[in-house]
């Protein structure tokens, strides 16, 4: 094999290897998961934050509604994530990080035209809220897992941006919250 032949064999493997690819302003990340918590992934060692939802954090803690037992919620919605996406390779799509730098995305299995919005079957789940303070994208799926008493919706909670501000107090009836 020769030198130059070699430098472009390696350049491509280089180039195979990268985990995040950006298109313009928007930034794209394939693979196979590690959920951090339940709104939190990494794939290919690049933290990706599921974007316009919130999820409890792992130590957040919800209680049962009619004999109002203690249950770790933020770790049962992080287990929810891991088996929502069940092993399958992921593509995540972005188009900006947080304040920490972390890329902001919205996730799927599968390929078009049967791809699967991972973001919206975690809030239709119950097990992930939106995000007003990001946009109102998954509102109505949020409705939907209310009706059907899905998850979170099972139990009394604290939205997670509240727990993560110190309120720690479960209301006395969960209320959908728009600021």
């Amino acid at each position: 094999m020769t030198q130059s032949l070699r430098v472009v064999s390696t350049s491509i493997a280089a180039l195979l290897l990268v985990p995040c690819i950006a298109f313009g302003d928007t930034w794209i990340v394939k693979g196979e998961a590690k959920i951090i918590d339940g709104k939190t992934l990494e794939i290919n060692g690049q933290q990706v934050i599921l974007q316009d939802l919130d999820a409890p954090d792992l130590d957040q803690v919800c209680f049962t509604k009619k004999k109002y037992f203690k249950f770790r919620c933020g770790v049962v919605a992080a287990e929810k994530l891991s088996k929502l996406i069940a092993h399958n390779p992921l593509s995540c799509e972005g188009q900006g990080t947080n304040d920490k730098g972390i890329l902001m995305a919205t996730c799927w299995v599968g390929e078009a035209p049967q791809r699967i919005d991972i973001n919206e079957q975690a809030v239709l789940g119950g097990w992930a809220v939106y995000d007003p303070a990001q946009s109102d994208k998954y509102k109505r799926v949020q409705g939907a897992a209310r009706t059907l008493r899905q998850g979170l919706w099972r139990a009394k909670f604290v939205m997670p941006w509240e727990w993560r501000a110190g309120n720690h107090e479960p209301p006395k009836e969960n209320v959908d919250h728009d600021a």
